[in-house]
């Protein structure tokens, strides 16, 4: 949460929290009452405790003010982000969502690293007008003929880049050539050390040297590190950023920094990025122009968020309207290659998968995830029916089509999918609007393009709560539109007088919105009739049927019914077979078990066994 959502619930309660915060204070009134953030006697600080105004503090003595973040910040004498996890701990707020994983990343090399250059020095004051102390404030040095920009966390180097402005002789060098950083290290943002702890704001710049311009200015700001085209620091840094109440955008006046927003608004969250619109091209030109500070200060007061995705002219739609004629179908494929030209999990949409208890659905769901997690799309699975350990094993058995993955091999597999594949961690009923926030979030860190819900009754509905179903649903459809990326919702069908014939999808359980807000309905139908013939003839020592047989009208061992889909009206019926040792689905009688990885990958991750 935002430090203003974080300070909102402790303002719900306001006495609580300034007696824990304050507690040589005493209540008068309306307000808590004490000398100073301190915790001094005296009457000079007070906080209202009661109405619209709860939360809100202000010490008369100092002129100090703002809400219970930051008298949290002043009490305890910590940064912002420190005072939102503790305040969350008091609240009782948990933290469920995926947790970040660093990836190990080599740090950049010190050697030959020492004080910046006289000429070094120079070319920032003279060419760049950058002050004195702005250049240490940014802690510059240099690495033989080339400047360093020391990317930091806390005290450690993390990254670095270097631009070498001129060459031995003090020539010029071609701009193109001027740029290199360090490579295999962790892309985080510059500047992290200028930032005051109490910071409730935070200027994102394009480049470093844009960054530092507007340190000079006044206004502290970061800079990302690989410029306008690459935004993978966003897993790295998002948790930091998560606090700020705003996040101006100063990216530079072109095409390509201005493409960029768009993705760092949806990313970072559209109702706090606000856009920077500068008279030059950045914020370094600005100061190189001598652009007066109270110039940049209103480019900062008028910045403005992006209109909402939602209100668009037409007039934007002309190019694409023209490519629609002869657009391929786009989307995620299921394992099976006969259904590739039939079937498409698309971005932007929800599908409901529905079935019988029993009849296999999350399988076929969690085999359709494997086979797009190995093959590098981003997978994020809520599985509130399973523990995550078992639905993990079962995963891997199809991946490796291997019974029993040794142990070597499972941890294998494990880093191969570290990448690629996510879980909502919950057993258990989870409440709906947790989901979204969970799956928002993964979105907007990690890129997920294919999310899997299983089941809905595991979202935390009644049987009889239509409404919430059909709301749900909704939500679902809109979120998958809204961040482009597909929604999985497995559903199951009502308890009929048999299960020898498929339910259809007036069969799925509960609201019939749900498949009204989906654009693609399938069913997961499994042959219970050939099973029992099987078992028979088993028994009986006796022929299976020939309707039974693979090759039989009824051979298949379960059917994948579409249902509805919207994008092509094509509604196929997919027969399967299934292999009990893997839990892998084939769709040929004559297919055997495949790993999804190949072996040779394997080896080069870890080892196979």
């Amino acid at each position: 949460m935002r430090a203003t959502e974080i300070a909102a619930r402790l303002g719900a309660q306001a006495d609580a929290v300034a007696r824990y915060l304050l507690p040589k204070g005493q209540r008068k009134g309306a307000e808590w009452r004490c000398g100073g953030v301190n915790g001094e006697p005296g009457d000079s600080l007070g906080v209202h405790l009661t109405g619209s105004k709860a939360g809100v503090w202000s010490d008369f003595s100092t002129g100090e003010s703002g809400d219970l973040i930051g008298l949290w910040m002043a009490t305890r004498n910590i940064p912002l982000a420190d005072a939102c996890r503790e305040a969350c701990e008091l609240l009782g707020v948990q933290d469920d969502r995926p947790a970040h994983v660093s990836k190990p990343c080599r740090k950049p090399d010190k050697e030959g690293v020492h004080k910046l250059s006289g000429q070094h020095a120079a070319w920032l004051r003279d060419e760049r007008k950058l002050p004195d102390e702005t250049i240490a404030a940014y802690k510059l040095a240099s690495r033989g003929d080339r400047l360093m920009f020391p990317y930091l966390r806390g005290e450690e180097l993390v990254f670095a880049k270097y631009r070498r402005p001129f060459d031995a002789a003090g020539d010029p060098v071609p701009k193109k050539q001027q740029f290199s950083a360090e490579s295999d290290c962790e892309a985080i943002l510059f500047g992290w050390q200028v930032i005051p702890n109490d910071a409730r704001g935070v200027i994102l710049a394009e480049g470093e040297l844009d960054a530092m311009a507007w340190h000079a200015y006044g206004f502290p700001a970061l800079s990302v590190p690989n410029g306008a085209g690459a935004h993978k620091w966003i897993e790295s840094e998002y948790a930091a950023l998560e606090p700020f109440d705003t996040i101006y955008l100063s990216m530079d006046m072109d095409d390509a920094g201005q493409a960029a927003i768009r993705e760092l608004c949806e990313r970072l969250g559209r109702e706090r990025t606000k856009v920077v619109s500068l008279p030059h091209k950045d914020s370094n030109d600005c100061l190189i122009a001598g652009v007066a500070r109270e110039t940049m200060a209103l480019a900062l007061r008028d910045a403005r968020t992006l209109d909402p995705a939602e209100l668009r002219n037409i007039a934007e739609f002309e190019d694409a309207i023209v490519a629609e004629m002869s657009r391929t179908d786009e989307g995620l494929l299921l394992p099976w290659k006969k259904t590739h030209h039939q079937i498409r999990l698309r971005p932007g949409e929800l599908s409901v998968w529905a079935g019988i208890n029993g009849h296999g659905k999350s399988q076929v769901a969690s085999q359709i995830v494997a086979y797009n997690a190995t093959a590098g799309a981003r997978c994020c699975v809520a599985s509130m029916e399973w523990r995550t350990p078992k639905w993990g094993l079962r995963m891997q058995r199809q991946i490796g089509a291997i019974a029993r993955p040794s142990e070597a091999y499972s941890r294998t597999i494990t880093r191969a999918l570290s990448s690629t594949l996510w879980t909502f961690n919950v057993v258990g009923s989870s409440k709906a609007a947790r989901i979204l926030e969970v799956f928002r979030y993964a979105r907007r860190r990690y890129l997920i393009e294919l999310f899997l819900i299983d089941n809905l009754t595991k979202c935390g509905f009644a049987d009889d709560d239509y409404a919430g179903q059909k709301q749900f649903a909704e939500a679902l459809a809109d979120f998958a539109r809204e961040t482009d990326s597909h929604v999985m919702l497995i559903a199951h069908m009502r308890k009929g007088d048999n299960e020898d014939n498929p339910s259809g999808k007036f069969g799925v359980k509960g609201s019939g919105g749900i498949t009204d807000m989906a654009p693609t309905v399938v069913e997961v139908w499994r042959n219970k009739a050939r099973e029992r013939a099987t078992y028979a003839a088993q028994q009986m020592c006796e022929e299976l049927p020939d309707k039974f047989k693979p090759n039989g009208p009824r051979g298949m061992d379960a059917m994948l019914y579409v249902h509805k889909q919207n994008e092509n009206g094509e509604e196929p019926a997919v027969a399967l077979w299934f292999d009990k040792d893997t839990g892998q689905f084939l769709g040929r009688t004559h297919h055997k078990p495949r790993p999804m990885i190949p072996l040779a990958a394997m080896a080069n991750i870890g080892g196979a066994a």
